[in-house]
């Protein structure tokens, strides 16, 4: 089997190379790139066990185990709430970044959260969840999470034309200085974020059913709040230090922050 797939990718391949000379009509050529992607998933789909990557083996039992340990010990009481429905109380924008999951804000996510990811933490780059969590979803805060050492800050503050087109599209989107892919820059785009958001939702937030709010997850303490703080920076636009801790959705923050911490 592995022979013949490969003899044929040899022969689609010598088509591919004669198709890409002067002369040959487009049509020809993407029908045979057509035809060379359909052996591949052939060939992809064929693999027997000896092909796994040793990697691939290891995280997927991980996640197996895991997964059974979630069954074991949540029953059917813990679905049946949303068993039929989700009725989340936050629309939450992240980054898709590894380091930042919402266990490190909310410990039962579950039903709670309508969470979107993106590279930068970005509404435009997915407009349309967004959408469906504020306006079909009807929550009540729109929380966008940006985060310390983020990769996609420091890409975008960079030179990133070598990337690929999809890359480029949602890097280019972020809104700030070039050379700067650090904390300033982080919390720079998290109220840029914010203003998208404010002309977005604007009549929500007027009429008080919606809130926006801002905030930097910051697992390396960059800010000085805390290591692992979630450091609210903005709210529906209000990004100075004095004032934000004048409102109430802040000090209710931070009062709850003060009593759950304890000595490690």
């Amino acid at each position: 089997m592995k022979k013949g797939i490969w003899a044929v990718l040899w022969l689609l391949a010598a088509q591919v190379w004669a198709a890409d000379m002067p002369g040959k009509a487009d049509a020809d050529n993407e029908r045979i790139r057509a035809m060379v992607k359909e052996v591949l998933r052939e060939y992809a789909s064929n693999l027997g066990p000896k092909h796994l990557n040793a990697d691939t083996k290891a995280v997927m039992q991980n996640i197996g185990q895991d997964n059974r340990t979630f069954m074991r010990t949540h029953k059917a009481n813990y679905f049946k709430p949303f068993v039929d429905g989700q009725h989340p109380r936050a629309t939450v924008i992240t980054c898709a970044d590894s380091r930042v999951h919402a266990h490190a804000f909310d410990a039962s996510p579950d039903n709670d959260l309508f969470v979107v990811r993106n590279i930068g933490n970005q509404i435009s780059t997915a407009e349309g969840s967004v959408e469906y969590g504020v306006d079909h979803l009807h929550t009540p805060v729109l929380l966008i999470v940006g985060h310390s050492a983020c990769g996609a800050i420091k890409a975008a503050s960079a030179d990133f034309s070598q990337e690929s087109g999809p890359i480029k599209n949602e890097l280019s989107s972020i809104q700030i200085p070039k050379g700067e892919g650090g904390i300033g820059s982080v919390v720079l785009n998290v109220h840029n974020q914010v203003k998208y958001a404010m002309a977005k939702f604007e009549e929500k937030v007027i009429s008080g059913e919606l809130t926006i709010i801002g905030a930097v997850y910051d697992f390396r303490d960059d800010l000085k709040q805390g290591q692992g703080k979630l450091a609210i920076i903005n709210v529906n636009g209000e990004t100075d230090p004095k004032k934000l801790a004048q409102l109430e959705v802040v000090q209710a923050t931070e009062q709850a922050s003060a009593r759950s911490r304890r000595p490690y």
